[in-house]
């Protein structure tokens, strides 16, 4: 028997609604695979308290999943002599710079910039509104607050993001021109980088390296850059940097460091052995504790201690990363001689 014309229509349009549907439900399974792979890379780290993973402060010469732990080569904390040496001679060389880049002991300024991703900014600013308060604070040094939120390290890695014109326009309202920042805290994340370890590290690494790089070329007189990763991310309630990838983000500074520490010449600080194409390059303070787990001092992240997303700190991490900086500003010899006072630093 023929279909009608208009029997036809109708089988035409009721095959096209079952193809529509089917395209529905298999993009819900595919979003419903996509979920559970996620949660499968993450080893289901979000919301928890803990994830049983040890900081590299206390990982030592330990191995996770083959890599070395401690801040530095040979599972140490501590800076290579020769390195450290060389960072106290650079750290007393940083004089006030006139807008030109000449010493100008009178009048001249130390830029100390932040740069990095919003949590960074939310804690450098913690920071910026107790420095008023900081015992012999050098009265050169002035602070500015270069991170910014959204800001994830693959685009200030890239020289034409628009963070580089925003940073243009946060130094200028500090009165600080490009020839006068000498130092730089570093702390930035990849978003959203779910790939398998030591893989999103090195991705970190290189987004990383090339942020270096961009300094370098864009402040001359840049001689120091300290760099910190990412604080607890256990509480985590969406994919932007839960765990374990929080934590793999040390790797990445750990390694880049550890280039520098191994003559990498692109990365070289020291005109005695050619051409510079960087600063020098340390740990700063390194913020990361497995939740409540105490390790070392007893340092603790609790989930109060962190926004709705578990990922962005609140008021009170915002302090304790405040805390850390102030801490590490305060002790390490190569910060002493140009951050406190002549007299203080004695």
């Amino acid at each position: 028997m023929e279909l009608t014309s208009k029997q036809t229509k109708v089988a035409n349009l009721s095959l096209r609604g079952s193809r529509g549907w089917l395209i529905l439900i298999l993009l819900l399974l595919l979003l419903l695979a996509g979920g559970l792979v996620f949660r499968q890379l993450t080893a289901v780290r979000l919301g928890q308290s803990t994830v049983g993973l040890t900081p590299l402060t206390e990982l030592g010469s330990q191995k996770y999943h083959g890599a070395e732990g401690g801040l530095y080569p040979g599972g140490s904390n501590e800076r290579p002599s020769a390195h450290n040496a060389a960072g106290i001679e650079i750290a007393r060389d940083i004089r006030p710079l006139a807008g030109n880049g000449t010493v100008d002991e009178t009048n001249g300024k130390i830029g100390f910039v932040a740069v990095g991703m919003s949590n960074t900014s939310m804690e450098f600013e913690t920071f910026q509104e107790q420095a008023d308060d900081i015992p012999q604070l050098n009265p050169p040094v002035v602070f500015v607050d270069g991170a910014q939120h959204g800001k994830a390290s693959q685009f200030v890695a890239n020289p034409d993001d628009e963070y580089w014109t925003v940073l243009d326009e946060r130094l200028a309202e500090a009165g600080l021109s490009n020839e006068q920042v000498q130092v730089v805290w570093l702390k930035n994340a990849r978003a959203r980088s779910n790939f398998p370890f030591p893989l999103d590290a090195l991705l970190l690494k290189a987004d990383l390296r090339e942020i270096v790089e961009l300094l370098h070329e864009r402040f001359p007189n840049l001689k120091i850059v300290y760099l910190s990763s990412r604080t607890y991310g256990g509480y985590a309630t969406s994919d932007l940097n839960p765990e374990p990838f929080a934590y793999q983000s040390a790797f990445a500074v750990k390694w880049l460091i550890e280039d520098q520490l191994d003559g990498d010449v692109r990365l070289n600080y020291d005109p005695e052995k050619g051409t510079v194409y960087a600063p020098w390059l340390s740990w700063g303070p390194y913020l990361w504790a497995d939740g409540l787990a105490e390790e070392g001092e007893g340092f603790v992240w609790e989930q109060s201690d962190f926004a709705f997303d578990g990922t962005h700190t609140s008021p009170s991490g915002q302090a304790k990363v405040s805390g850390l900086l102030y801490h590490f500003l305060r002790t390490d010899d190569t910060v002493v001689p140009w951050f406190l006072s002549s007299e203080s630093a004695q």
